[in-house]
């Protein structure tokens, strides 16, 4: 991977988040965001300071006015910020690594760290920032600015200062529901493939030992699903759109438009995740309920048949394409 041209970097170490705790890694890191020449998407990076290769640890693809930056306002005893994502329910917390510029308050946030917060949150709404004491936009990240970061590139955290062991600290945190209406919308558009019939008509704990079980990464994966989009009337196209986050839609929105959002959707990490997420939810008993809130249609007691809990979600979901569709032909002949 060659080195790359990053927006802003600062020094952030990364927090992990138990219960209602939110706790801080020791471990030096680097938070950057930069253009990818590649993809031409921008992407929200991490990295140890320690690493002796350039890739980064967490890179995460960022759709414009998807995500915020701003600072954990529950955090007293440290800078933390939060990053929250409009068309799902993740979070990721980093916190600031540079010298507190309180010696006696470790919480407290300066004029230089809001400004870092404000630019990187502006960068990733889409906003251009002008500011030019942030430094030099154009300076590379090598694999040597892991540990010696400089002064270049709009560095943030630049005056040397370290992570120093820190103790964790306790925060309430909520969260949100993530709904999953844009993969139930996905796989009622589009004819995902399943597991054949059983043939010899064996019960299903037959079956599942003869049979891979069954994921939704699987079954969503772009090979499938990319090359299906240029197929896809504009009605599907809508419906799916209505289930994004309306920010990435520009108005007026032509549909090619909407087929190269949605097609960078599908081929984003946070999809990816979306879909193991749901495929464990499914698989740890969450099927009914799942089902319950998307209104999908299960017959009753079909969770505990012993089938693939995946493989009757997705048939729930075309069963309820089956009864729409059946409803609609009935009031076209009324």
């Amino acid at each position: 991977m060659s080195a790359v041209r990053p927006l802003i970097s600062i020094k952030a170490g990364k927090c992990n988040q138990v219960g209602t705790r939110i706790i801080p890694s020791p471990e030096p890191g680097l938070l950057y965001i930069y253009n990818s020449a590649e993809d031409e998407l921008l992407h929200f990076c991490w990295r140890r300071r320690s690493a002796t290769q350039p890739q980064a640890e967490d890179d995460l693809i960022i759709f414009p006015q998807d995500v915020t930056f701003t600072p954990y306002t529950a955090c007293t005893t440290g800078r933390v910020f939060v990053l929250k994502f409009t068309s799902s329910s993740q979070r990721h917390f980093f916190w600031l690594q540079s010298k507190s510029e309180s010696d006696s308050n470790p919480g407290h946030w300066s004029n230089r760290d809001r400004r870092w917060g404000e630019t990187i949150n502006n960068i990733l709404q889409g906003v251009e920032d002008e500011d030019d004491e942030m430094g030099d936009p154009d300076a590379e990240l090598g694999s040597e600015d892991i540990e010696e970061e400089g002064n270049a590139s709009r560095r943030g955290g630049a005056d040397g200062g370290r992570a120093d062991s820190p103790s964790p600290f306790t925060t309430t945190t909520t969260t949100t529901t993530n709904p999953n209406d844009f993969l139930k919308s996905l796989i009622s558009s589009i004819n995902v493939g399943t597991a054949p019939p059983n043939p010899s008509g064996a019960g299903p704990s037959r079956y599942a030992q003869q049979t891979p079980t069954l994921s939704l990464h699987d079954l969503l994966n772009t090979t499938t699903t990319v090359p299906l989009l240029s197929t896809l009337p504009t009605t599907s196209l809508d419906h799916l759109c209505a289930n994004l986050p309306p920010a990435l839609i520009p108005h007026n929105a032509t549909s090619a438009q909407k087929r190269d959002i949605i097609r960078r959707v599908l081929q984003s990490p946070q999809f990816a995740q979306s879909c193991v997420s749901l495929t464990v939810a499914l698989r740890d008993g969450a099927l009914r309920g799942v089902a319950d809130s998307l209104q999908v249609p299960l017959r009753p007691g079909e969770e505990a048949s012993g089938a693939d809990q995946v493989e009757l979600f997705v048939g729930g979901v075309r069963r309820g394409v089956e009864q729409e569709e059946a409803a609609g032909d009935d009031e076209m002949e009324d």
